[in-house]
């Protein structure tokens, strides 16, 4: 009987070690998948870190490696003035690339100092457009507002749409597309080129979490409703976020890690819910690996986690305050 008992335990110690190790290699496994996972442990390792997943992610999205930019040929399809918010609206078309147009809206505000205005990519979520943004309608109030307080504010149509080019992702001519409506946007006289962020909501989280990374003329970056990982992304949501070779190696807290040292807002409602919503306990997992890239470059507080009561929508406190402290100086 005792013999027996001693079999007993000693098959659960053996087992409770395999699980251990299983665990283990389970775990060093999935990091090994994760390839770019974000490891610098000093600001220069943190630059090398990022300029390769730039040309990781270039390469991944955007037909192999990073496009040649293309002139713009901006064309202005029609211009008014709104009397009641002091400003123009300009709805345009311009080239992403040399077989490629980008449909967008410019919300300029009439009084331009010596110097120009600071400017604000906004990007709005699945099924808006870049005209919501600019008048302020529904859930993409955000672009209204941001005009309203002396900014230029330009938004693209970045929704579905059927891919273009060969070898190139959904989000890769969504991003792309953004990248040059900011290269017209910084081109604009009435813009100072060195003061210039984005904000976005949803898929317009999305977008911004690619573009900040890219793009490093953005100062600062506010991407709502989006913070979490490529796990709780295959729980319930649309398939247009993946895109071959992405989760073997990044998760988005790695993209995102792209944008340090500069100002960044992730910002999460606690009405999220899963599946197929963003939940806090989740964008708090994020939170803290995003986080570990600004400890590297010792800029902590330069990156928050914006908490709000509300669900999947744009909270605007934090991100004008921060907006104003950064490019209005």
């Amino acid at each position: 009987m005792k013999w027996r008992f001693l079999k007993y335990m000693l098959g659960l110690s053996v087992l409770s070690w395999q699980v251990i190790i299983g665990n283990f290699v389970g775990a060093a496994a999935s990091d090994e998948m994760r390839t770019m996972r974000f490891k610098a442990k000093s600001p220069d390792e943190g630059t090398l870190w990022q300029e390769q997943a730039r040309m990781k992610l270039f390469e991944l999205m955007m037909g192999g490696e990073k496009p040649e930019k293309t002139a713009l040929n901006p064309v202005i399809i029609k211009r008014e003035f709104l009397p009641d918010r002091n400003c123009f609206l300009e709805e345009i078309t311009l080239n992403s690339l040399p077989d490629r147009k980008v449909h967008a809206w410019l919300a300029i505000p009439k009084d331009i100092p010596e110097g120009g205005l600071p400017a604000v990519l906004a990007l709005h979520g699945h099924s808006g457009t870049g005209e919501q943004i600019v008048k302020g309608e529904g859930l993409y109030w955000y672009g209204k507002h941001f005009v309203d307080n002396g900014y230029v504010v330009a938004s693209l149509d970045i929704g579905q749409h059927d891919l273009q080019h060969e070898n190139w992702t959904l989000m890769g001519e969504r991003t792309w597309d953004a990248l040059a409506c900011l290269d017209y946007l910084c081109s604009r006289p009435e813009v100072d080129k060195e003061r210039v962020g984005t904000a976005g909501l949803s898929l317009g989280g999305e977008t911004v979490m690619y573009v900040a990374a890219l793009d490093e003329r953005l100062k600062i970056a506010v991407s709502s409703g989006w913070l979490t990982t490529v796990a709780n992304m295959k729980n319930g949501h649309c398939p247009c976020w993946n895109f071959p070779g992405l989760e073997e190696h990044f998760d988005f807290s790695d993209i995102f890690a792209c944008v340090a040292p500069r100002y960044l807002i992730t910002q999460i409602g606690l009405q999220e819910k899963a599946p197929g919503g963003f939940p806090i306990d989740i964008a708090r997992e994020a939170f803290k690996e995003i986080q570990q890239a600004y400890k590297v470059f010792g800029v902590e507080d330069r990156y928050f986690l914006d908490v709000h009561d509300g669900g999947h929508i744009f909270e605007g406190k934090l991100p004008t305050e921060w907006f104003n402290k950064v490019l209005k100086p």
